[in-house]
């Protein structure tokens, strides 16, 4: 439940912070931007938290883990400012460090203490105290902080269609394993939440990957420099083909051995899932990754419809599929319905930078 409201404090900003090449928008509008909008996410988490039935452990277990999740949206700002100034080392580093020391932190904690709030707890403080100690310490020289509210509350206008596009993979990863339990139960949904995690994996990896060229998009596009743009469209899209297919070749040879060592031999007869899987993953890269182009060209409420389509066609055609192919059948709704978002971006895309060459 908390990645919902995470989303929501993240408020897909990275990407158009990244591509201001103009600095039209100081350091410090961003950071205002972030602390009102996860103030704004934390409220409607409590909210929604007064009205679900959870035991009072549970409750403070949920309340800790949102602001571990809060400090993960914090991340992401400092990342997007230490990418501004070329910083991209510092953001391997702080990678490193909190995942290391978040990961030590809990293993630890839950096997000596056996307690999950305490171990939320330290994990949480080891994340904020390396955003303290480590992120802002690197950045305080270099960060303009002059704050105007007009500015934070006009990029809280024109980025609020981001934030709903970055809530349309949660809501297809829910939709499809929602119907998966109701059709086949919980233990089947386990197994196939197990194989499709793929797409959430390979996503944030494609996503970490994709915010890095937008600089250079944006810079390309404003200076007219087409023919470039068209050649880093195509590098990346054949990238993405051999990453797609050298994944498959290491999942018929490896897949079983993997899976049955993290998940027990049980979960063998339900590998058929993990080749349609990853070429869902990478179909849904392609997408991710043109749309952020067209948050480069600054067309955000085109990305949110031209995603928001596919989201509602997979609705429709999900129940189908899955009567006619099974589990299957939610992978296939999901690789058609990206498909047509492949499609519509894509034109777009064509249309923009055809338009833009004209007046080159």
């Amino acid at each position: 439940m908390t990645n919902i409201f995470y989303m929501i404090s993240m408020y897909g900003v990275r990407s158009f912070q990244v591509s201001d090449i103009k600095n039209k928008y100081k350091d410090g509008d961003y950071l205002l931007l972030r602390v009102i909008t996860s103030i704004i996410s934390f409220m409607f988490f409590g909210i929604t938290l007064i009205y679900l039935n959870y035991g009072e452990e549970i409750q403070l277990c949920m309340i800790v883990y949102m602001f571990f999740k809060l400090g993960e949206s914090v991340t992401d700002l400092s990342f997007g400012f230490f990418q501004r100034y070329d910083f991209y080392r510092y953001i391997g580093i702080s990678y490193i460090l909190k995942g290391i020391l978040t990961l030590f932190v809990f293993c630890l904690t839950l096997y000596f203490f056996k307690s999950l709030i305490l171990t939320l707890f330290l994990e949480t403080l080891g994340l904020w105290l390396i955003i303290i100690v480590y992120d802002f310490r690197k950045l305080k020289n270099k960060l303009n902080l002059k704050m105007k509210m007009y500015k934070a509350i006009f990029l809280l206008k024109i980025c609020f269609s981001l934030m709903l596009y970055t809530l349309i993979l949660p809501y297809l990863n829910f939709i499809t394993r929602y119907q998966i339990e109701k059709f086949f139960g919980t233990k089947n949904l386990g197994y196939y939440s197990a194989i499709t995690m793929v797409i959430v994996v390979i996503s944030t990896l494609f996503g970490s990957i994709f915010v890095i060229i937008i600089p250079k998009i944006s810079y390309l596009y404003k200076e007219k420099n087409i023919d470039e743009i068209i050649k880093i469209i195509l590098k990346v899209n054949l990238a993405i083909f051999i990453f797609t297919i050298i994944s498959i070749i290491g999942a018929i040879l490896l897949g079983n051995i993997i899976f049955s060592v993290l998940f027990t031999s049980s979960i063998e007869k339900y590998m058929y899932l993990l080749i349609p899987t990853i070429i869902t993953s990478s179909i849904l890269g392609i997408l991710n990754y043109l749309s952020t182009i067209l948050i480069s060209f600054r067309d955000l409420k085109f990305v949110l419809l031209a995603n928001l389509m596919p989201a509602v066609f997979c609705t429709f055609i999900l129940k189908i599929s899955i009567l006619q192919y099974g589990m299957l059948g939610s992978l296939y709704s999901l690789i058609i319905s990206l498909f047509l978002g492949i499609l519509i971006v894509g034109l777009r895309i064509y249309f923009l930078l055809k338009k833009r060459k004209a007046y080159a």
